[in-house]
């Protein structure tokens, strides 16, 4: 059967959709009013090639069964499933969560407050524990699946998406292969990583204890390096004491934190009771604490996969040396990784699925801050999506603040958050001039002048006649030695700036310098 377009005024049964919020793997969701009882809902939309796929479609009817079974404040509610015969379309109704996922949140916020970081822990304990009480183990608790909203005055973190979600005994063979591995890695219990059967609610809480480490250090514990890299320090390494990054940290949090993180399930909390008492009783505020020094070992923990100590490069004008191009800061794995997720996002986009492509963009970025098709990309989508709801979140932002954050992380050495942070800028001020030099010289500090060629070349492109681009241009070629694209540039800013007498000296003095280099003497 044909692929259905769903789009604003559709009707699903009693649903009527409203607008496109996201979509995965597995399907879509659409915000919809159900116009029987005149409520909102959220809907959960299998993608219509997997409808004829009988694992896909039994994981979505055991997502509606295992969503069946609770019902509990802190878990999102499911109001109902049903397959529209005629147009072959399976869909899960949920309340509508008026609200941000916590991934959002933190983006936006940055590291939390350690009470706002408990509290939101232990509604998230509540939920466990009711799911825990039928015996469901969720498999996949992590920010993006913790919804904030508010309740009355209250704010509320609400548990969603069960579509991992399994009941302890369930026999889910035909799911999911013997020996697999299902989940999402940066939150992934060693046991989990072994083996997606070898799981019992400590698996959970193990996932939780990534979770709150996220909500306070910024990233998750072991959110640098390749999927093979990251997924051994599940197994083997020692989280860095979570105060070094948040030192407004209390010692009794972080000890059960680091409980919740053991990698022995036996030595974790039992279920999320046990684990609720220690949260309620313990205080998560220090008073007066001071950031914790990391030792080398810890260092190298932190930041395995990029380099065996932090990348310390300091700011230095463009023309500045040219440094050696870290090659130990990406792997191979990550290489690879980042190109699949970048060949899935631009299949994902030529079937008009934007957010989930954008999503995976971000994500190919991560691994790989050096792939000019991904970033070039996700620039794209986010120019298209800039008066929408994205354009909208990031207007929210301080931008000032944000490339405050650039500059400090460009003082530290940290130049994929330069280039991450100059992103953020630049979905709200494309033409910001000072934020494309800022990441090309940060391109060039470490060695990589090509990139940084690219990032003025972009800039030009959103501001053809900014004259400050055309120079920063203009002297990076300079450097490089390549006279001709260099004389040009210096010419284009005499166009733009008759009264410029460094650019006529510029060229004058380059033309000489071409002419000795070609054999071409006077």
């Amino acid at each position: 059967m044909a692929t259905i377009r769903i789009e604003p005024g559709f009707r699903l049964g009693k649903y009527e959709v409203m607008e496109h919020l996201a979509t995965g793997g597995m399907g879509a969701v659409y915000k919809a009013v159900d116009r029987e009882l005149g409520r909102l809902a959220a809907l959960k939309v299998l993608h219509t090639h997997l409808t004829e796929n009988g694992v896909a479609l039994e994981r979505f009817r055991r997502e509606a069964r295992n969503a069946a079974r609770l019902n509990h404040p802190n878990i999102v509610t499911l109001y109902g499933c049903s397959w529209e015969r005629d147009l072959d379309v399976f869909c899960l109704a949920f309340e509508f969560v008026d609200g941000v996922d916590l991934g959002k949140y933190i983006q936006k916020r940055g590291k939390l407050k350690p009470e706002e970081a408990r509290r939101i822990t232990i509604h998230v304990a509540e939920a466990l524990g009711h799911a825990f009480e039928h015996g469901i183990v969720h498999r996949d608790v992590k920010p993006s699946n913790i919804m904030l909203a508010r309740s009355g005055r209250r704010a509320v973190a609400k548990l969603a998406d069960m579509g991992l979600a399994v009941r302890i005994g369930e026999d889910e063979f035909r799911l999911t292969r013997e020996g697999s591995t299902v989940g999402t890695i940066d939150y992934m219990a060693p046991e989990q990583a072994r083996d997606s059967h070898a799981i019992d609610i400590r698996t959970d809480i193990y996932s939780l204890g990534c979770t709150m480490y996220h909500m306070l250090a910024g990233e998750a514990p072991f959110a640098q390096g390749g999927l093979g890299e990251r997924l051994f320090q599940h197994l083997e390494t020692p989280p860095t004491d979570v105060r070094q990054f948040n030192p407004a940290v209390s010692t009794g949090f972080w000890a059960i934190m680091e409980r919740m993180l053991a990698k022995n399930p036996d030595n974790r909390y039992r279920d999320p009771r046990e684990l609720l008492r220690a949260l309620k009783r313990t205080r998560a505020e220090a008073s007066g604490a001071t950031p914790i020094p990391v030792n080398s070992s810890q260092r190298k923990t932190r930041h395995a996969g990029l380099e065996s100590t932090r990348l310390t490069v300091p700011a230095q004008p463009l023309v500045a040396a040219a440094k050696p191009a870290p090659a130990a800061a990406i792997s191979t794995d990550q290489v690879r990784a980042a190109a699949s997720l970048q060949r899935h996002a631009l299949e994902i986009l030529s079937r008009g699925s934007d957010d989930y492509a954008r999503q995976l963009l971000e994500d190919a970025l991560r691994l790989n801050p050096f792939d000019l098709i991904a970033r070039k990309t996700l620039r794209d989508l986010h120019q298209k999506k800039a008066g929408g709801v994205l354009g909208r979140w990031f207007a929210s932002l301080n931008v000032l603040a944000i490339k405050s954050k650039m500059h400090a992380a460009r003082t530290a050495g940290d130049w994929r958050k330069v280039f991450e942070y100059g992103e953020q800028v630049l979905v709200h001020q494309p033409t910001d001039a000072d934020t494309h030099i800022e990441m090309a010289e940060t391109a060039t500090d470490i060695g990589l002048p090509a990139l940084g060629r690219w990032f003025l070349e972009q800039g030009s492109e959103a501001a053809p006649d900014n004259a400050t681009l055309v120079r920063a241009r203009a002297r990076l070629h300079e450097h490089l030695q390549d006279w001709k694209p260099a004389i040009a540039l210096w010419e284009r800013v005499v166009e733009l700036e008759p009264s410029n007498f460094e650019a006529q000296r510029k060229i004058t003095d380059l033309s000489a310098q071409d002419m000795l280099a070609s054999g071409h003497y006077s």
